[in-house]
């Protein structure tokens, strides 16, 4: 089994490396990382989720084919791996035995979050920052705080303008929403959307913290997945 970790706005695929350390030795694990960001920043910085995923399923095309995987996703990467599991059923490739999906609404449409398109980089950045939502970075490396505010900028707006309804996205498998208790982002927004998204069974679960709330509960999210893919 593989199971494919998706990133959140700003985030890379190292973002997702402390989860080996408690997920089982047999498991498959793979962050995916988006063509133009981190290790893989001499490519193009693509500023769609659908390019990004499209890139991603040719990237990763092999292990989808060939062996059974599960998709996590947080925030951004719920929105990409409902697009992975869309176009996947699209070109006829076999879809998630399970989907994770963390931090975030269903992309139903309406669902925009920041109307971000109106908002410049330096008001993003400032928001982002102010609710602990980013990687502080040190004032002494202004073109490392260049590279990751781009990217940061160009996720949240791309995630934004994102939509996706459950009839051009049947997931076809169960999904498990986790969600922090205390996140500002979820404030008055309704997480089960997600159910329409799947026939099958749709579970919640709401760890203390905010929008990064797995960072302090990863042995326990690490033995719900275990539970439900091994």
């Amino acid at each position: 089994m593989v199971l494919f970790f998706l990133p959140h706005a700003g985030g890379s695929a190292k973002s997702y490396c402390t989860f080996k350390r408690y997920l089982p030795r047999d498991l498959k694990v793979v962050p995916m990382e988006l063509s133009g960001r981190f290790i893989r920043s001499g490519e193009p910085l693509l500023t769609e989720v659908s390019a990004c995923v499209a890139d991603l399923i040719q990237t990763h095309r092999l292990l989808l084919e060939q062996e059974p995987y599960a998709l996590f996703g947080h925030s951004m990467g719920t929105l990409l791996a409902a697009e992975l599991i869309r176009q996947t059923r699209t070109a006829g490739l076999p879809t998630p035995r399970h989907a994770f999906m963390s931090g975030r609404c269903a992309p139903c449409d309406g669902t925009r979050m920041l109307n971000a398109d109106h908002l410049s980089d330096e008001e993003l950045v400032q928001f982002f920052a102010q609710g602990g939502l980013s990687t502080a970075i040190p004032d002494t490396d202004p073109e490392l705080r260049r590279m990751l505010n781009r990217i940061l900028c160009t996720d949240v707006r791309m995630a934004d303008r994102f939509a996706l309804t459950p009839e051009e996205a049947p997931f076809g498998c169960d999904i498990t929403v986790l969600y922090g208790k205390e996140d500002h982002i979820l404030r008055n927004v309704d997480l089960r959307g997600w159910d329409r998204f799947t026939g099958g069974k749709c579970d919640y679960f709401g760890f203390s913290g905010g929008h990064f709330f797995f960072a302090q509960h990863l042995k326990e999210i690490c033995g719900l997945i275990t539970e439900r893919i091994c």
